[in-house]
């Protein structure tokens, strides 16, 4: 006999889970945790750790008869010592096989209500491919017990299983509404823990950054980014993982990114010394990050001419489609506007993946630059994410290519106040 609803407290069960998840978490590397899809993981987190709640399938329930043999205690024993305690007779015995679906464990955990009883089954079988699990009770009677039921018989035998089940189906209602407050908080638990452990590396790298000591970085990885983990199909136990990039006719969303991310970075390092950088004109400035652009990728050139016009950045990616960025020093949003569309009008059916890099060395209030690229990125793309605060990237629709292109914003502030540092 086996007896249910007697183990593992629920809390404890759950909790075990969770140290389970933080350690998977823990595991992941500072570049995997920085570079990954936090929607990606947090369902694949979810689909792999979710428990699956005790479903009863009773109207299924079937039953069997077999012959016994009951042990009766002797009421006279006491009285007469000679007697035999127990003795036994004829019986029957009914087998009831309940189907059910879910975690099996379940039924051995202690719910934090419970009925003060014993639970106690001959049997459970855990669900087996599409097959249900079943819950075995057995009942003993002594053929003369049911016999003097008469035509009452039936409606006993399945009256006494009924009102017996009965307190079985609240204990596992009571699991149930644990198990249930468990999913329903498990998405934010591990969206929690990813964001922890981003925060920790994220402050890793700051020190380093800080220190000017580089990240150690892999012989086989030349990019400064990792490769982020694309959207895929899964069971619950893989982890999300790279698939082959297909070929395509333009770049792809790795190059692109990570050519924003050398741009990004570029950028706020020149933002750290901008007294080395605010007399430069637009051309110097490109000529800077196409040197960086050119540790990177060995085919980046400046003031190439491509379509209609000259780019400030273009970069081809096996004769396939190029990236076209355009170098501007903030004059106004007429003039910002003006870039945008000059940027556009360089691009070709291929080339639906640019960037525009605004340089700010004239104005004190950098954040009044950047109120006025959030109404122009409002009022004319036609969506928009906000990764950090001087970057927009956003989708453009251009109407006489009846195509979308991916359009990434960079502002960097290069103001100086000269009084603070004349001779």
């Amino acid at each position: 006999m086996f007896e249910l609803f007697s183990g593992e407290e629920t809390r404890v069960y759950f909790e075990k889970i969770s140290k389970k998840i933080e350690s998977e978490i823990s595991s992941m590397t500072d570049e995997e945790i920085t570079s990954c899809d936090f929607d990606e993981w947090s369902n694949y987190l979810y689909d792999k750790y979710e428990i699956d709640p005790i479903v009863i399938f009773e109207e299924s329930t079937t039953n069997s008869i077999d012959k016994t043999t009951v042990k009766k205690y002797n009421h006279f024993y006491r009285d007469l010592p000679y007697q035999q305690e127990y003795y036994y007779v004829d019986g029957v015995r009914i087998t009831y096989k309940i189907p059910y679906d879910g975690d099996s464990t379940l039924l051995y955990l202690r719910p934090s209500s419970r009925i003060l009883t014993r639970f106690e089954v001959s049997s459970v079988n855990a669900p087996q491919g599409e097959e249900c699990g079943t819950i075995e009770m057995v009942f003993d009677y002594s053929q003369k017990e049911l016999q003097d039921k008469g035509e009452e018989m039936q409606s006993f035998v399945q009256g006494k299983f009924k009102n017996e089940f009965k307190n079985y189906k609240t204990m596992i209602a009571y699991v149930n509404s644990e198990v249930e407050s468990y999913n329903n908080s498990l998405r934010k638990f591990c969206m929690n823990r990813l964001e922890s452990r981003k925060q920790k590396a994220s402050s890793f790298a700051m020190i380093s950054q800080m220190l000017e000591i580089p990240l150690p970085k892999s012989a086989n990885a030349p990019n400064t980014k990792p490769i982020r983990l694309e959207r895929i199909k899964r069971t619950p136990t893989n982890r999300p993982s790279q698939k082959p990039l297909p070929s395509e006719y333009c770049i792809s969303d790795e190059n692109y990114d990570n050519i924003n991310n050398i741009i990004l970075m570029s950028g706020t390092t020149m933002e750290k010394t901008a007294r080395t950088y605010f007399r430069n004109d637009e051309e110097e400035l490109r000529d800077h990050l196409l040197t960086v652009l050119n540790t990177h990728y060995e085919n980046a050139t400046g003031e190439t001419f491509r379509k209609i016009g000259k780019t400030d950045i273009h970069i081809e990616f096996d004769n396939k489609a190029a990236f076209i960025g355009e170098c501007k020093i903030w004059h106004g949003e007429k003039v910002f506007s003006s870039a945008i569309q000059q940027v556009l009008n360089y691009s070709t059916w291929k080339d639906i993946k640019v960037s525009i890099i605004i340089f700010n060395k004239d104005n004190k209030s950098f954040k009044g630059i950047i109120d006025k690229i959030n109404e122009w990125v409002m009022s004319n793309t036609k969506s928009y994410k906000k990764p950090k605060a001087n970057v927009w990237d956003c989708v453009f629709y251009r109407n006489d290519m009846n195509t979308e292109i991916k359009l990434n914003i960079l502002a960097f502030d290069l103001y100086v106040d000269e009084t603070q540092f004349q001779s």
